[in-house]
């Protein structure tokens, strides 16, 4: 890697580290500012300091967003587990001998993130860090040329279309019955559903998510054909799959957790049931969190083939999932402070007396990609940023469809930014993250031209 390049890598590392706290720390400064401004709405007297005690536990505890929690959290473990599956990894394995130079293993990297993470982001993001660290333990043995940083951002780019993806949280939830209402005043009417047809399947969707694809492949040829080369200092060492458990010693009832038998059963079960109902339902309206919960769950049990294995990968793969358990009640919590204090309403107002028509999408497209560095979880972003950009979208007058999708796609684009979720991807390859940034940086770039473009002329 030329010097420049590697001064505004270790640069971006610095500037993030010293700007950005924690995840934690963020939910802590943002709760802290809500509930200030809260305060201050509410009156700076003692009935006002626990009237917004009592707006924020309104919403930390709200059961509707707990099952919102649930779903998501399920969402990434279901998908995680797949991933790690003994057969993706015999399929990822066979794949990673294939290309005979670096510029092809960037390219099938690229593919893979992609194609992976829009089916399901959990999925995505460790199928992604798998191939590339089998891809440059094969290329590094085999003595080709090829960049490991480049290779591991390529790996992560799946990252930038996932919110698009059959797993993006604000679409999917926007399919969910009574879920818009419940984000907006109840006095402002608004569909019970938005289908998936119309955000996440849309022709404008797909056409925006494949015009990505292809730039962020152009992107990537480019870097590498810059000529920096970075064979990794250190020996990659293999990546080995986890072994089947074994039976051998067990005896009586437990045996039953490791015959094939009852994992297939429940499987065909879960898809019988989900053909039924599509069958039936003649459309897909039907398509929402829980929907694709239940395929993550159908297919993980047939790839690990027992119930024992699959218990085995989950309890992996939560490992994972902390930031969702531990931070969407307090993302719930600044929710409960903006909307039962009557901050929404005046943050809307803003946004309506500001924007336009023409200038609104542009709008959420900015500032859910400002917003996602500070909440990097599309759900937890959703929660908070969803109630102020749907009812200002409302009284506009703007499709709801267009301004779901714009925050979707700022919401994705700083992924390339925000390290948070390539921590799995650093772990399983040993990439570091100032090595990272420094690619997924012009992957940003590329990003931010499709998605402006895109909202510019398509909504």
């Amino acid at each position: 890697m030329k010097p420049i390049l590697r001064f505004k890598t270790i640069s971006g590392e610095r500037f993030f580290r010293w700007l950005i706290p924690g995840q934690f720390g963020i939910a802590f400064i943002i709760t802290v500012v809500v509930m200030t401004a809260a305060m201050c709405k509410n009156g700076l007297n003692v009935s006002g300091f626990f009237s917004t005690l009592d707006q924020w536990q309104r919403g930390f505890w709200d059961a509707s967003l707990m099952v919102f929690t649930m779903q998501m959290l399920l969402i990434l473990v279901f998908g995680y587990s797949i991933a790690i599956s003994p057969k993706m990894y015999r399929i990822l394995k066979a794949i990673a001998e294939l290309p005979q130079s670096g510029g092809q293993a960037v390219v099938i990297a690229t593919v893979i993130s992609m194609v992976a993470s829009w089916l399901n982001w959990g999925l995505g993001l460790v199928a992604g860090a798998i191939f590339v660290r089998l891809a440059g333990h094969s290329l590094q043995s085999r003595k080709n040329p090829f960049n490991y940083p480049l290779l591991g951002a390529s790996g992560y780019s799946g990252m930038m279309i996932w919110h698009g993806g059959l797993s993006g949280s604000a679409p999917l939830k926007a399919a969910e019955p009574g879920h818009l209402k419940s984000m907006v005043p109840s006095d402002i009417p608004v569909p019970d559903t938005i289908e998936i047809t119309s955000t996440l399947l849309s022709g404008s969707t797909l056409l925006i998510t494949l015009f990505t694809c292809l730039a962020v492949v152009a992107t990537s040829i480019f870097l590498y054909r810059l000529g920096y080369v970075n064979n990794h200092n250190s020996e990659i060492p293999p990546l080995i799959a986890e072994s089947a458990p074994n039976a051998d010693s067990v005896t009586g009832a437990e045996r039953l957790e490791f015959n094939k038998w009852p994992a297939y059963l429940i499987s065909l079960l879960i898809f019988g049931f989900l053909i039924h109902k599509g069958i039936h339902e003649k459309s897909l309206g039907f398509f929402t969190p829980n929907v694709v919960i239940s395929i993550l769950l159908g297919t993980g049990l047939w790839l690990h083939g027992s119930l024992r294995a699959y218990m085995l990968s989950i309890d992996r793969a939560m490992t994972s999932a902390a930031g969702v358990v531990l931070l969407f009640p307090f993302y719930f919590g600044i929710i409960g402070l903006l909307r039962y204090s009557g901050l929404t309403t005046e943050i809307t107002g803003w946004f309506v007396a500001h924007a336009g028509v023409g200038t609104f999408p542009l709008l959420v497209f900015v500032s859910s990609a400002l917003l996602n560095l500070l909440i990097p979880s599309g759900g937890g972003q959703w929660a908070v940023q969803g109630p102020i950009i749907l009812e200002s979208g409302l009284r506009l007058g703007i499709p709801l469809e267009n301004v779901i999708m714009s925050f979707v796609y700022g919401d994705q684009l700083t992924n390339m930014l925000q390290p948070f979720w390539a921590i799995p991807l650093l772990y399983i390859t040993r990439i570091k993250a100032s090595e990272l940034l420094g690619y997924t940086f012009f992957i940003f770039l590329a990003g931010l031209l499709i998605f402006s473009l895109g909202i510019l002329l398509l909504f």
